[in-house]
């Protein structure tokens, strides 16, 4: 009778014992699909860890959660890439708006002019500008059509350093804009030396840094405009930003700033020249002073090396 009874604990310990065990496991079961749950979500990306210690749990944990970090890396590399391919879209895009502005506006100059040899400049500049939109489209296409895409820089196609006169191309581009300026209403005040500026710049790339500050400028630039060449091959862009404080002026060329908190307008054409210029050892910069902003660029000399 006493080993009965002994023998009806032991099962009954036993018994209790399983029922526990299978408590914890459902349990932690429940532990490991909510958790599943919340790394699909995207709620949590905390490695999944369980109450219970059974080894077959815990080997279902651990090898989830390598599965999850392989799957979150990939899923940052999507992302890192789609971005990528969103900028470079962006930017040759935003490229592509300029020339069609200096188009337009040689177009409205050559509509007013009646002297024969200056509608034949106008229109070789409208040719240049032409050619430099079809060079855009087809970056656009090359980019669109390539795995490579994510690794688009605006600087792809900067050339070698040329020697150019840097005093001809700024005073080009801000032809280019008349239509602009008038449009708004604004008369750009222009002081360029009388001689010839040489400065080491690729040429495409001098102008796309003008066409990018002079579009910025009128974007923003309430009623003037002061464009100011030195002998050195300093470019000084001058125009009041009331809207503006000094922390804002120093972050003009960072790609993520806008200008004007909840307008569309993202401020790209800044990113963009300090890029171009960098890439053509040259500098810039921006200051704030009693509610004038100064964009000053400043190009490398062929005597500074």
């Amino acid at each position: 009778m006493k080993i009965l009874i002994v023998v009806c604990i032991i099962l009954a310990a036993a018994l209790i014992a399983a029922i526990i065990k299978i408590v914890l496991l459902r349990c932690g079961y429940r532990e490991l699909t909510e958790n599943l749950e919340d790394q699909i979500s995207g709620k949590t990306h905390v490695p999944i860890t369980l109450s219970t210690h059974d080894p077959a749990a815990t080997q279902a944990a651990e090898m989830l959660n390598r599965e999850l970090a392989s799957l979150e890396s990939e899923r940052c590399k999507y992302l890192d890439g789609n971005r990528k391919v969103q900028e470079a879209v962006t930017g040759i895009s935003h490229d592509i708006r300029t020339p069609l502005t200096a188009i337009n506006s040689y177009l409205d100059l050559m509509a007013d002019e009646t002297d024969e040899e200056l509608k034949s400049q106008y229109l070789e500049r409208v040719k240049s500008r032409t050619l430099s939109l079809s060079d855009l489209a087809d970056e656009l296409f090359k980019f669109s059509t390539s795995a490579d895409i994510s690794n688009y820089k605006i600087t792809n196609n900067v050339h070698s350093e040329e020697s150019i006169d840097i005093c001809r191309v700024l005073e080009e581009c801000m032809l280019s804009f008349y239509a602009a300026f008038k449009k708004k209403g604004i008369e750009p005040e222009i002081e360029l030396p009388d001689e010839p500026v040489c400065v080491l710049c690729d040429r495409r790339s001098a102008n796309r840094i003008f066409e990018n500050l002079i579009s910025n400028a009128i974007k923003y630039a309430d009623s003037s405009l002061s464009v100011t060449l030195d002998k050195s091959g300093r470019v000084l862009f001058r125009n009041p930003a009331p809207g503006l404080t000094p922390v804002s002026a120093a972050k003009l060329f960072d790609r993520y700033y806008t200008v004007n908190e909840g307008s569309a307008s993202t401020g790209l054409g800044f990113s963009i020249a300090k890029e171009i210029i960098t890439a053509n050892s040259g500098t810039i910069r921006s200051s704030l002073q009693d509610g004038i902003l100064t964009i000053e660029v400043c190009f490398k000399r062929q005597d500074d090396d």
